[in-house]
């Protein structure tokens, strides 16, 4: 019997990364002959994402937009069918926009349709939908003592296709324990969460620099690099009032990206859908956070300043 290739395409963030082990732990117990590729993807493959060819004799496509290609695919963006007006096969495309993470809607649907669970990702799957639905305090974050948050963090500095592929295969081989203090943690992570605590005190005083806060509707506005990701938690220490945080970062790809954040520790009078809002600039997201990646610095600057506008009279609005 011929290996098959199964290749599998994650978001690039903790809950695309354990959607794919959880998937490929499926594949690895249940079906024989499998050979796994493992392909991250981001938004700024948006643009042709549909007419990219996928590659393996299987396909699944998790934490990221629908293609029609896939053979499997697993969702929980509420902008995740990208203006798909065809019709989902019940049987292999799981869509849910209500789940807090997609490495939950798997887990569920790998036991409810499948009749398979592990319960050695129990802890991991927890973890994703803690962080993917910001279900912990800005404390913990800034502390960081918890490894997935470790992780997480980690994943602003340099995190490249390799970087995000070996992690996604410790996660694979060591699951649950991979959490664990008994395992040390692993060079790849700790020498990129130890870069980030030496950088921490120079992106902090950057941002404080660059952000501009407007008191009245309560919006933070920034330009800085791609390390910002790793004091992510930033605009909600200095400016714990705020709302929303509008962001532009310059990538190490040479790609910028429009970040929009709902404070998810302030929350606003009436909340605007943010994934909706950069799904309409070629993004996409959650109702409380979103992203855009764009090609050039006038194109992120120009749609920052429109998504900005409409913020200030979106919360000018609601104080009327």
């Amino acid at each position: 019997m011929n290996e098959k290739e199964i290749a599998i395409y994650f978001h690039r963030d903790f809950d695309g990364m354990i959607s794919a082990a959880l998937i490929a732990d499926y594949v690895r117990n249940k079906w024989s002959e499998a050979q796994l590729r493992l392909f991250p993807v981001g938004y700024s493959r948006k643009i042709n994402w549909k007419e990219m060819p996928l590659r393996g004799d299987v396909s699944f496509v998790l934490d990221y937009i629908f293609h029609p290609q896939a053979t499997y695919w697993f969702d929980h963006h509420q902008t995740g069918l990208n203006n798909y007006d065809g019709s989902l096969d019940p049987h292999r495309h799981f869509f849910n926009p209500e789940k807090t993470s997609c490495a939950l809607l798997i887990w569920e649907v790998l036991y409810d349709k499948f009749g398979y669970r592990n319960l050695e990702f129990q802890r991991l799957v927890k973890w994703a939908d803690k962080i993917d639905s910001a279900q912990f305090s800005l404390e913990e974050l800034i502390n960081c003592k918890e490894r997935p948050l470790k992780i997480h963090l980690s994943l602003g500095i340099e995190a490249d296709n390799a970087y995000l592929i070996e992690l996604t295969r410790l996660f694979i081989q060591y699951k649950d324990q991979l959490l664990s203090s008994q395992i040390p943690l692993p060079l790849i992570v700790r020498w990129r969460f130890e870069k980030i605590q030496q950088m921490r005190p120079k992106i902090t005083e950057e941002f404080k620099k660059r952000a501009i806060f407007d008191p009245q509707r309560k919006l933070v506005f920034f330009t800085m690099s791609q390390d910002f990701l790793s004091c992510r938690w930033a605009p909600y220490y200095f400016y714990p009032e705020c709302l929303y945080v509008v962001g532009i970062l310059s990538m190490r790809n040479g790609h910028y990206m429009i970040m929009v954040n709902a404070n998810p520790w302030q929350k606003a009078k009436n909340s605007i859908n943010i994934g909706k809002l950069c799904a309409s600039y070629g993004g996409g997201g959650h109702p409380p956070v979103g992203a855009i990646t764009v090609t050039t610095a006038s194109q992120a600057q120009r749609i920052a300043e429109e998504i900005i506008s409409f913020l200030k009279t979106k919360l000018s609005s609601d104080k009327d």
